[in-house]
């Protein structure tokens, strides 16, 4: 049951132990959407913001923003936290779209 715990909650979890984890993950996430932008040589346009690394990444952000403030108020104290069953697979699932096509991007930069 440990294991569903942080299935679950990790990115929460995380957050209360490291409170700027969540920034640091998205910034991650937009500096390599950013640099193979540059080396590309590709043009800068709101396109950019449709990337999955980039969406990915405002997306590690604002949860890093929503539970700074769970923690603030009330709420953090529940005893099951319902809105991480949803927004966790969520984030996991946007999260790996974003390193998977970031892998492909880095692959074909290569090639």
């Amino acid at each position: 049951m440990e294991i569903l715990s942080w299935v679950f909650f990790g990115p929460s979890k995380l957050i209360a132990a490291w409170p700027q984890a969540g920034f640091a993950l998205g910034a991650a996430l937009l500096a390599a959407e950013v640099w193979l932008y540059r080396s590309r040589g590709a043009t800068f346009s709101l396109a950019f913001f449709r990337e999955a690394a980039v969406f990915a990444g405002l997306l590690w952000m604002i949860f890093n923003a929503y539970e700074w403030q769970v923690a603030a108020t009330d709420l953090g104290r529940a005893m099951v936290r319902y809105d991480l069953l949803v927004l966790v697979p969520i984030l996991y699932t946007l999260t790996a779209a974003a390193l998977w096509v970031l892998a492909k991007q880095f692959r074909q930069k290569r090639g």
